[in-house]
Parts: structure tokens; C-alpha cells; sequence
């Protein structure tokens, strides 16, 4: 690893330079062309959102739950919000950088004997600028909810608070990822990120006093110091940044930048889950049980087995577990959030402890040779893959319905209801997992965010469709404020029929 240019040859900033002419010189695309683009991008959703705005207006959304439970202030769901920010911030820096390099960059550059901090120094530009922005806006959300009556001064502060604090925070992280402590940052991350519905829980069961926050102008004076001695560390750390670490954090940056453009949410959650792992000496589990259950129930009951042992090894997942159960049990605890709002939570908090459970299934798909060792047909591969996933949901569900139950008074109803719809949240991931592949081989459909195949957003939807229609049921339920005989057989139908499609196997198309 080079730190210094050696005698006639370029510095790091000649090579980007010299990279950037290259580029200008063989673009296709003037800049007249790519600033239509961005007006094109920035009106589509300005019309969205208001599109949204007028439809929750016109339909009057702002029906309230059961007035049962305290409600929180504001300023404390805003500070909820932005500990999911700052969590999902720092796990996703310490996977794709701060400092990274493409492919290409990493190829072309490193191996020359040029001066290495120059050449980086312009790679810290676009993450400390996003954190910078996102720091600006969460501490000015921030302020306005804890007081709306603020002076503009003060809302100025506390933005400038934040956005000095988010590119401290980002060239922070610089000098961890020269000592190799990537994955300690992303762990920190995911654990914030995973405290964000844990302690909404807490402060909705216990709750605090009025939001206490500090105002004036230093906290912007402390996050300038900061931001001035984590920029002074961060030039000092740049030259001892090893070439792995920028080759890995590119191409974790590059495979996020690909899965999100192509929609594929099960590369996406493969493009995060790449940091590595320490390797831990564990003894070898002791199946006892699993060789009669594979004589009792057929060899499909190894993929069971295998997908509990799964679970069971990875804590990240019992962790996801645990958050979505208790997102799930907020929701009904606030009376200041819409029925239509409890609803929304509790299905996403079913969709994320049910993504944990599916881990089986997914790796099962990126690599078939997986289900393909075993003489069972695809129908029945996804019917085992399927065993987990329900017991775990029917778990999940005792404590979210008996608390809809408790609050509803009726128990009994609201349990039953909850049993019946766990196969529908397992089905939903079984079906989402093995989902067939966007394929980019055929006709494109050119938009203002790129190309995108035909059938793009079925593809998307697959898994998520059979949720939406299996809540259809829970969200009448919750409108209404009861569950009837109906409710709980149209639920059953629901549920037989997210069951069937999650087997369903999809044929491949014919080659013309």
C-alpha cells in the first residue's frame, strides 16, 4: 500500500483529474440533459405527495383506535425517529464506507504509486454531505416537534446543530474503518436500529415527563468542534486505509446501489448482511430427534430442521424477532394514532419479525442446488420451508391479539383472529423468498430513475400481496372494534389461500 507519490509520477489528485476528463471527454449525456432529469425526478414526487396528501384529506383518515394507554409526547416520537435514523445511518456507513472505491477505481488506481490522500479525500465528499443533510433535517423535525411556537433562529440552530453533528459523525468513522472496525460501527448501527421499537414500548408502558432538550446556539458550537477534529483525524487516517477494506466497502456499495435500482428487496437485504463474521468454535448439534422425524414425517423434514437451527444460530434474527413484536404492540398503546395507522403498524411489524424467519427460504433460492439435494418436489420444498415460519408467527401472535384482545374486550376473538392469520404473514415471506428474478434480458421500460423491465413492480409485489389481502380482515377488525364469525371465516379462506399460493411452484418460461 502506497502513501506517498514517488518521483514522476502523478499525485492522487492528478489521477482523478486526469479520470474526470476521461469521463467528460466520452460522456454521452450534457449537462442540460441531466439537469432535465433531475427536475423530472423532483416534480414526480411533489405530485405523489400531494397526490397522498389530498386523498387522506378528502377520505378523512383520522379515525382514532380504542382511547386506551397513555399518549406519548411528540417530542419523544420524533427523538424515536430519529434513533431509527442515526441507527440505520451508522450500520449502513459502516457497510459501504465512509471511504470506499468501485471495481474500476480500486483496479485502475491503487496499484499506482500515487500520493494516497488526495486520491481519497474526495470520496468522503458524498457520504458526509448525505449525513450532513439528513442531520440538518431529523434535528430540525426535531425542534419543531418538541416546540412548534419556535423562533426562526431557533429553528436555524437546531438544523445547523444537526448537520454539523451528521458530518462529524460520518469523517468519524473514518479512523474505525482504517483500524478494520467496520463491523463493530454496523453492529452498533443495527443495534440502535433494533432499540428504536424496544423503547417506544418502554416509554409507552412507563411513561417520561416533558422532552427536555438543549436550545441556543452550542450545540451547533459543540458540533463544530466536533466536525473540525473528526475532519483532522479523518485526513490523518486517510493513507493508512487498506486496499480490502476500500475494495469490500465498494463493492457492498456497489451491489446495494444495483439491488435498489432493480427493486429486489431479497438483494438488498443480502447487499447488508455482508460484513464478515468472526468465526466462533461451536459444537456440533445433536440431532437426536431429526432422524426419526425424517423416518415419521419424510426427508422434507430436514430443510425444518435446518431452517430452526438457522434461526436459532443467528441472533441478529431473534433480535428482528423481538423488535417487531414490540412495534406491534405500540401501535394499539397510542391513542393518538388513526385506526388506519394501528393497522399499518401491526401488519409491518408481522412483515418484520416474519422476514427473520425466512432466511431458509431465501438462501434456498440464491443458491437451488440447496432444495435440489433432496428427492422431494418444489410444492413440498416450500411446504416445509413453511414450518418455521408459521410456529414462529403463531407465537408472535399470542402476545400482539391478546393485547388487541385486552383492549377490544374480547380476548378470545381477537387470539383466535391472530391464530389464524400467522400462516398468512409466513406464507407472504415463503412466497416473497422464491419469487423468480427481474430480468433485464427483454424489453426495458425507460424511466426518469433508469431502465426497468416489464412486470417489474408484480415481481416486487410478490409476497407482499398475499399480506396486504390476509390483513384485510385484522383491518376491519381494528375499524370496527370487534371480530365476528365472518371476519374469522373470511380470515381462514384468507389464509388458505396465501397457504396454497406460497407452495404454488412457478414454472419457467418457455425459451422462443
Amino acid at each position: 500500500m502506497t502513501t506517498s507519490g514517488a518521483a514522476g509520477y502523478p499525485s492522487g489528485g492528478a489521477m482523478r483529474r486526469w479520470t474526470r476528463l476521461v469521463v467528460r471527454t466520452r460522456a454521452e449525456k450534457s449537462v442540460g440533459e441531466l439537469l432535465g432529469d433531475v427536475y423530472t425526478i423532483v416534480l414526480t414526487v411533489a405530485v405523489t405527495v400531494a397526490m397522498v396528501g389530498a386523498l387522506a384529506r378528502n377520505h378523512g383518515l383520522t379515525r382514532t383506535g380504542p382511547q386506551t394507554g397513555t399518549d406519548l409526547d411528540t417530542g419523544w416520537l420524533t427523538l424515536l425517529a430519529a434513533l431509527a435514523v442515526l441507527g440505520f445511518g451508522i450500520g449502513l456507513l459502516g457497510r459501504t464506507g465512509p471511504v470506499s472505491l468501485g471495481a474500476a477505481q480500486a483496479g485502475w488506481w491503487l496499484p499506482l504509486p500515487g500520493e494516497r490522500g488526495s486520491l481519497l479525500r474526495p470520496s468522503l465528499v458524498g457520504p458526509t454531505t448525505a449525513a450532513a443533510a439528513v442531520g440538518a433535517i431529523t434535528g430540525l423535525l426535531l425542534a419543531l416537534a418538541i416546540d412548534p411556537a419556535l423562533t426562526l433562529v431557533t429553528a436555524l440552530a437546531a438544523a445547523l446543530a444537526g448537520l454539523l453533528l451528521g458530518a462529524a459523525l460520518a469523517l468519524g468513522l473514518v479512523p474505525v474503518e482504517a483500524a478494520g472496525r467496520q463491523r463493530a460501527v454496523s453492529v452498533a448501527g443495527d443495534g440502535l436500529l433494533a432499540l428504536t421499537p424496544v423503547a417506544a414500548l418502554a416509554l409507552v408502558l412507563a411513561p417520561p415527563g416533558q422532552l427536555l432538550v438543549p436550545t441556543g446556539w452550542w450545540p451547533a458550537g459543540v458540533g463544530a468542534v466536533l466536525l473540525v477534529l473528526a475532519w483532522w483525524r479523518a485526513l490523518r487516517s486517510l493513507p493508512h486505509l487498506h486496499d480490502t477494506e476500500l475494495r469490500e466497502r465498494g463493492a457492498a456499495a456497489v451491489e446495494l446501489r444495483g439491488a435498489t435500482l432493480a427493486t429486489d428487496t431479497r438483494d438488498i437485504g443480502r447487499a447488508l448482511d455482508i460484513a464478515p463474521r468472526r468465526a466462533r468454535r461451536r459444537r456440533s448439534a445433536r440431532l437426536r430427534l431429526a432422524p426419526r422425524l425424517v423416518r415419521l414425517a419424510g426427508p422434507g423434514a430436514a430443510l425444518a430442521t435446518a431452517d430452526a437451527l438457522l434461526l436459532l444460530r443467528s441472533p441478529r434474527r431473534l433480535v428482528q424477532l423481538v423488535c417487531g413484536a414490540a412495534l406491534a404492540l405500540v401501535a394499539p398503546l397510542l391513542p393518538q394514532l388513526p385506526a388506519v395507522g394501528i393497522v399499518l403498524v401491526v401488519v409491518s411489524g408481522a412483515w418484520i419479525s416474519a422476514l427473520a424467519t425466512g432466511l431458509g427460504a431465501r438462501d434456498a433460492q440464491a443458491v437451488p442446488a440447496i432444495d435440489a439435494l433432496l428427492p422431494v418436489g418444489q410444492r413440498a420444498v416450500r411446504g416445509w420451508r413453511l414450518v418455521v415460519p408459521v410456529l414462529v408467527m403463531l407465537l408472535w401472535s399470542l402476545p400482539v391479539f391478546a393485547v388487541l384482545g385486552r383492549l377490544y374486550d374480547d380476548v378470545g376473538g381477537w387470539l383466535a383472529l391472530g391464530l389464524l392469520a400467522a400462516p398468512v404473514w409466513a406464507g407472504g415471506i415463503v412466497r416473497s423468498a422464491y419469487r423468480p428474478p427481474p430480468d433485464f434480458s427483454g424489453p426495458l421500460i425507460v424511466t426518469p430513475m433508469g431502465a426497468y423491465p416489464k412486470g417489474l413492480a408484480t415481481l416486487a409485489s410478490t409476497g407482499p400481496d398475499v399480506i396486504l389481502v390476509g390483513a384485510v380482515p385484522l383491518a376491519v377488525a381494528v375499524l370496527t372494534g370487534s371480530v365476528t364469525s365472518v371476519l374469522l371465516g373470511l380470515q381462514l379462506a384468507l389464509t388458505a389461500l396465501a397457504v396454497a399460493l406460497a407452495v404454488r411452484a412457478v414454472r419457467p418460461k418457455a425459451e422462443s
